[in-house]
């Protein structure tokens, strides 16, 4: 199984909810309707209320878009009470500087442990159930709060002890559990219940869990977090937590040490881009398996003629296009390697960018001759026609833009429980074991997260994030639809959107929400040859993408918050 596909849906469909699944109306945005509004500075987040007016009075007080957007990721982790996202997950960061009109990237993905030579015995977890065998060897070497620190270090205007400040005073003051984070919970009470630091932490005076309604304080996170204002992230890689980290992970079995904290460095590299329909599309560097995917996903969309077909919600063959374009990511990293079809040529990530690999791609995609990819059936052209995980992206005053992706790549805590000074130690090796052989010993391991920024005339004029299984094909739709298609930002994010398509062998079938699309478009998809499912809300939220941004008008310095329907998004501006 794909992480992204299967890890990725499964954090976001259970951890953010499809609304419709868990019983709360989605806040609906109208077509055309910001989310949220500033002239001075923007955030929107994926999640947390409360975390996104931290990150917007951050702005306010002067802070950079990178001090908002840490702010704001901290608040998240502890709003999902570590959850679905945690201090001790990943980190994705496309950055722009204004003062020198220059993007960069940064990683924090995790490293796999220096000892870890065995990976393929790594016990596994059952994806579906949400289950696993609770062992230390799960963990993996975080790079969330070196993320966040090397994010401040070179882009931060504010002391660190102010963006570090709204996470410890949520942690102490406490949240009040909704109905969402209870039934995390009691989803996950046998977990949250093995260790007694855990279930120190899950459980009230009385020793029963918490409810909906009860108040949710996090006394040890806050007292950690107090530790990383006064001395720096430095504290949870070579200080006191770093220690309490080893040790927990390693009673369990693990294989991390202090040398492999020690040594994490969160990096600096050149982002990947394309040329789109004339846009820039600034994507996360070559370590980064999303950066690449998308692309080489936009500069086949740009060779396959997408502009002239018309909306994918109106026109049968651009949802169809878009569909096959998409299962780029099926191709590389289905069972059987390209290379061995292929034989001599170069399909490493360098190569995947470039403009005569696209056309290669869609060469054989218009032909049929790749895995996943249908080949559209003779005569059926235009002519025929009747279309866990959280993120955050801010907008300061001076036009910095931080778009951020964090993650624990595992399910709603993790199967281990383990709780280290109140920071949640998720799983996130547990269903990544090839992955880890292939990286080698303490390596990087590369993900599949895309924040991105599009620009014209070297000006940003989106930034984004997304998340869950459908993160590529959802992103990869939606900048179609506002430099394609001319829709707005918010009319983008609300339109029809297909999901992360269902595999098996070399087949793939197209999946989409019923009702999402009008049944005569489907049939007109159908007829050109692409197998459609449509999925009820309890089907579809393992494969839907969650995506938010900002729209940034460069003629009146307009900043618009945008966000799709299937859960709630939040945005603040000034």
């Amino acid at each position: 199984m794909r992480a992204k596909i299967f890890i990725l849906t499964i954090i976001c469909a259970i951890a953010l909810c499809d609304r419709s699944v868990c019983g709360q109306e989605s806040a609906r945005a109208a077509p055309h309707q910001c989310l949220g509004e500033g002239r001075e500075g923007l955030v929107v987040g994926l999640s947390g209320k409360q975390s996104v007016h931290a990150g917007a009075e951050i702005l306010k007080e002067g802070g950079s878009a990178a001090d908002a957007a840490m702010a704001t990721a901290m608040s998240q982790i502890v709003e999902a009470a570590g959850s679905y996202i945690s201090f001790a997950g990943i980190l994705s960061m496309v950055y722009y500087d204004a003062s020198v009109h220059q993007y960069h990237y940064l990683n924090a993905a995790y490293n796999t442990p220096i000892d870890e030579t065995d990976p393929l015995s790594i016990p596994k977890a059952d994806l579906t159930a949400g289950t696993g065998a609770p062992s230390g060897r799960t963990a993996l070497v975080p790079g969330f709060m070196a993320g966040v620190q090397a994010a401040h270090d070179r882009f931060g205007k504010l002391p660190m002890a102010r963006i570090v400040a709204p996470a410890i005073a949520l942690a102490e003051e406490g949240i009040d559990i909704d109905s969402v984070l209870a039934g995390f919970i009691q989803y996950r009470r046998d977990v949250l219940g093995r260790l007694p630091e855990t279930r120190r932490v899950f459980t009230r005076p009385d020793g029963a869990f918490y409810r909906d309604g009860d108040r949710f304080r996090q006394k040890e996170l806050a007292a950690t977090l107090r530790r990383v204002a006064e001395q720096g992230a430095a504290v949870m890689y070579n200080g006191e937590w770093a220690h309490h980290f080893v040790d927990a992970v390693r009673r369990e079995g693990g294989k991390i040490t202090l040398g492999d904290l020690k040594a994490y460095r969160a990096t600096w590299e050149a982002p990947t881009e394309a040329n789109f329909l004339g846009a820039r599309v600034v994507a996360p560097g070559l370590s980064s398996r999303g950066g690449v995917d998308l692309v080489e996903a936009l500069q086949v969309a740009d060779l396959a003629g997408l502009e002239q077909l018309g909306p994918p919600a109106r026109t049968p063959e651009s949802l169809f296009r878009l569909m096959q374009i998409t299962k780029n990511q099926l191709v590389f990293e289905g069972p059987e390697p390209m290379a061995s079809r292929y034989p001599g040529r170069d399909f490493s990530p360098r190569a995947r960018l470039t403009r005569a690999h696209a056309q290669w791609f869609w060469d054989r995609m218009q032909s049929g001759e790749l895995p996943f990819v249908t080949k559209l059936v003779a005569g059926r052209g235009a002519n025929d026609r009747p279309r866990h995980s959280s993120g955050v992206v801010a907008v300061d005053r001076w036009g910095n833009v931080a778009a951020v992706t964090h993650s624990i790549n595992a399910v709603l805590w993790g199967t281990t429980g383990i709780f280290v000074d109140g920071v949640s130690i998720p799983d996130s090796a547990s269903f990544q074991q090839d992955k880890i052989q292939q990286a080698g010993p303490g390596h990087r391991l590369p993900e599949e997260m895309n924040p991105l920024i599009v620009a014209r005339d070297g000006r940003p004029i989106l930034a984004s994030t997304a998340i869950g299984g459908g993160l590529h094909q959802r992103t990869v739709q939606v900048v179609a639809n506002i430099v394609a298609f001319g829709l707005d930002a918010q009319a983008a994010a609300a339109a029809p959107a297909f999901l992360s398509p269902d595999w098996m062998g070399s087949k793939s079938v197209a999946q989409v929400a019923a009702g999402a699309f009008d049944a005569k478009v489907l049939a007109g998809v159908r007829a050109l040859g692409q197998e459609i499912r449509e999925l009820d809300p309890a089907q579809r939220a393992m494969f839907v993408g969650y995506w938010a941004g900002i729209a940034i008008d460069r003629q009146n310095g307009r900043l618009c918050g945008a966000g799709g329907t299937e859960t709630q998004s939040f945005a603040e501006g000034y």
